[in-house]
């Protein structure tokens, strides 16, 4: 810029000869001199704008990256709220499903009595196989009453007194009742789901080394037993109750191997999975 100035400079004053004539050229200098000035003037704040635009860009990536994140961070929580959605239905369905296996283990546990049959004709049987004259009708009272009173009683209205004791939470008349009938009646279908209630009598009131001793008397007189499951599942049970872990899962683990395919099985294998034993 100041070459330039030097050469017009020179330029004018070999042109210009006359006092009007360097006059005019003083102030065509002056006036770039000024437009130079205005030129350095601006020139800070050309870089300032510069940096304030460098800045803004930072400023604009920093943002776009801070929204990735965070689109990053609401996409991670959704999934995370996908899989406890999915966890809790899971859930909900095992519990529904022990909860269903528990109802049908209870009403398998409810026998269903025959009618109370009359008193048949003299010569023949009734539908027990029990001969005739053992026989009476209208038995009444509590099982361990209708004992002791020495009557007759057929075994139908024996074993459903001792079962509504049960009903009713008389445990002690209740296992009377079961007893005698299998003192009576040794032989028959109920003879063996007798002996199992004497034990769920027993576990009722935490009289737990009596009925684990009445459940494996269960497994060992009736080895046929459709009551076989139950006992065994029970017997596991009431080991873990009493601090044998041992013992509890052993008796469980047999309830899945021998008796595969029955409920009882099946809540074997949930209690051991809850006790950290996967079984197949």
């Amino acid at each position: 810029m100041r070459k330039l100035l030097i050469v017009l400079l020179a330029v004018s004053t070999l042109a210009c000869t006359s006092g009007e004539d360097m006059a005019l050229l003083h102030r065509e200098i002056t006036d770039v001199q000024r437009e130079i000035q205005s030129l350095s003037a601006n020139a800070p704040e050309r870089q300032d704008l510069a940096s304030m635009e460098n800045r803004m860009k930072e400023l604009t990536e920093k943002n776009m990256r801070s929204n990735a994140d965070l689109a990053m961070q609401v996409q991670q929580l959704q999934e995370r709220m996908e899989g406890l959605h999915a966890s809790l239905e899971l859930t909900t369905r095992q519990l529904q499903q022990i909860s269903q296996e528990l109802a049908a283990a209870r009403n398998r546990q409810t026998v269903i009595l025959p009618p109370v049959t009359a008193v048949p004709s003299a010569g023949t049987a009734d539908q027990t196989g029990v001969p005739p004259g053992t026989l009476a009708a209208g038995a009444a009272g509590s099982a361990g009453a209708v004992a002791s009173q020495g009557s007759e009683i057929s075994p139908d209205q024996l074993y459903r007194s001792a079962y509504e004791d049960y009903m009713r939470g008389n445990y002690d008349l209740a296992a009377q009742g079961f007893q005698e009938y299998r003192r009576l009646f040794p032989d028959t279908e109920l003879s063996d789901n007798s002996l199992y209630w004497v034990g769920e009598c027993y576990a009722a009131q935490d009289l737990t080394t009596e009925a684990i001793q009445t459940f494996t008397q269960v497994l060992e007189d009736y080895p046929n037993s459709d009551k076989g499951a139950a006992s065994q599942l029970k017997k596991g049970l009431l080991y873990l109750g009493s601090g044998d872990q041992g013992q509890g899962v052993v008796n469980l683990q047999y309830v899945v191997y021998e008796h595969p395919g029955t409920k009882e099985a099946d809540l074997a294998r949930e209690k051991l999975r809850s006790l950290g034993l996967n079984i197949r």
